[in-house]
């Protein structure tokens, strides 16, 4: 059984507009975001459980709508 904190890379689709700051403020380092057709990505989302439910939570407080939640383990 997994850990709480095992680390994965997340992608998350979504409908919804993100300012300029938002990587930079709410996720790790690394992440990408790519918008086309009034819908976003945000890709290579390093981080465990408890930071992808933060995350999910800020998207929700700007109004945002989840269409996706995709995740992988990260290699040891």
């Amino acid at each position: 059984m997994s850990a709480i904190s095992d680390n994965r890379s997340y992608t998350l689709t979504f409908s919804g507009m993100l300012d300029d700051d938002f990587l930079s403020s709410y996720c790790p380092e690394g992440t990408t975001l790519t918008t086309a057709n009034g819908m976003a990505v945000l890709d290579h989302i390093r981080t465990d459980q408890s930071g992808i439910i933060g995350l999910i939570r800020h998207l929700h407080n700007l109004g945002c709508v989840i269409l996706e939640i995709t995740t992988a383990k990260e290699p040891a």
